[in-house]
């Protein structure tokens, strides 16, 4: 269970890239500081200096799908220190 910190100070979490996205991202795992209580979304803003266009792009889009901690995740869920957030393409079984 990742540690709960007050809202603004620093934490550290691991973005996780799969498939096309990693391709994209130009990598497939990066690990950053950011502020407790970030949401999933805003994420993405704090990833934007660190991955190039069209990398950065294709994160943004709708079909992305999101997991914390390797469980499916809502956008506009908040991270804590030590979370693991992956970024996963859409896909579909048979």
């Amino acid at each position: 269970m990742a540690a709960s910190l007050v809202p603004g100070c620093a934490a550290m979490i691991k973005a996780r890239f799969f498939a096309q996205l990693a391709e994209d991202a130009g990598c497939d795992t990066l690990e950053l500081e950011f502020k407790a209580g970030v949401t999933a979304r805003k994420l993405l803003d704090e990833l934007e200096p660190r991955i190039a266009a069209p990398g950065i792009d294709t994160l943004r889009h709708d079909v992305v799908l999101l997991s914390i901690n390797q469980v499916m995740a809502e956008w506009d869920a908040e991270l804590s220190d030590g979370d693991e957030v992956g970024f996963l393409p859409p896909f579909s079984g048979g």
